[in-house]
């Protein structure tokens, strides 16, 4: 149940915050990240509960307009979170802005690390890996079941967590911090996604180093020399090469131009 007795907002107005959500990055800014968005976000609904107070509705939207910064996916719940507090300061309970702000803090910075965890480095990996699985076997249907996939727990994030966060209020945030879960959540899918990579690395990156050394039936290919020391060795390395050089802060599309050369070459003088 939602924390307030007789709740203003309505599922309509949920909806509303839901779809400006979308927006939220428009105005990002580096002053105060996605502060600006957020509160647009939530206006219709902060308009709403401090309809017969406009200097409540003034100190609402200066309260919204703090510092914020988040994964884009995960702000829908502390979108909802607040909104229930509000709606109950509103109403003359226990809550005053304080505690509406503190909340916010509390919960952006472990909600960034799960988005980051599970979006980017897990589902984003596993449904490109799928979505280019099927373009490789001549499908178009790949880019589509890549948005498809991917987008359902996109918006489906968004959707339920604005509207659990909205029902739940405050308790929220005790609700998932209780027994260490945001911290085995967030372990457990930067787990997932390095397996995946490691998945990916050695299924997805291709270096055909046929050369061959020797000649007769002592006759062998870099590849295969490379590949009897460790299967996908070379794969390997080039990935962790890449990974070295993107860290010591060259741009990736540089390393993009780079790898593109090498693999001209190679294969004019036919090392591959």
């Amino acid at each position: 149940m939602s924390e307030t007795t007789n709740t203003i907002i309505t599922k309509k107005d949920l909806n509303r915050v839901f779809r400006r959500g979308f927006g939220m990055q428009f105005s990002w800014n580096y002053e105060r990240m996605q502060a600006l968005g957020y509160c647009w976000s939530i206006l219709p609904a902060l308009k709403k509960i401090y309809k017969d107070d406009p200097e409540a509705l003034k100190a609402a939207v200066i309260r919204n307009l703090e510092f914020f910064n988040t994964h884009p996916y995960m702000a829908m719940p502390i979108m909802g979170t607040s909104l229930a507090m509000e709606e109950k300061m509103a109403q003359g309970g226990e809550v005053d802005g304080n505690a509406i702000s503190s909340i916010k803090v509390a919960m952006m910075g472990p909600f960034a690390g799960i988005g980051d965890s599970f979006f980017w480095f897990t589902l984003f990996p596993v449904c490109a890996g799928i979505g280019v699985s099927l373009s490789q076997g001549g499908s178009l249907l790949g880019p589509l079941v890549f948005l498809v996939l991917f987008n359902i727990f996109n918006f489906g994030t968004r959707y339920f967590g604005l509207t659990y966060g909205y029902k739940f209020g405050s308790s929220f945030i005790e609700k998932i911090s209780g027994g260490s879960v945001m911290q085995r959540l967030s372990e457990g899918t930067t787990l997932v996604g390095l397996m995946v990579l490691g998945v990916m690395t050695a299924t997805m990156v291709s270096v055909p180093l046929d050369f061959v050394v020797g000649e007769g039936e002592q006759a062998m290919t870099l590849l295969s020399i490379f590949d009897g020391i460790m299967p996908n060795l070379v794969p390997l390395l080039l990935t962790l090469a890449v990974y070295r050089v993107i860290k010591k802060g060259m741009s990736t599309t540089t390393v993009l131009f780079i790898v593109i050369g090498i693999a001209i070459l190679g294969a004019f003088i036919g090392l591959w």
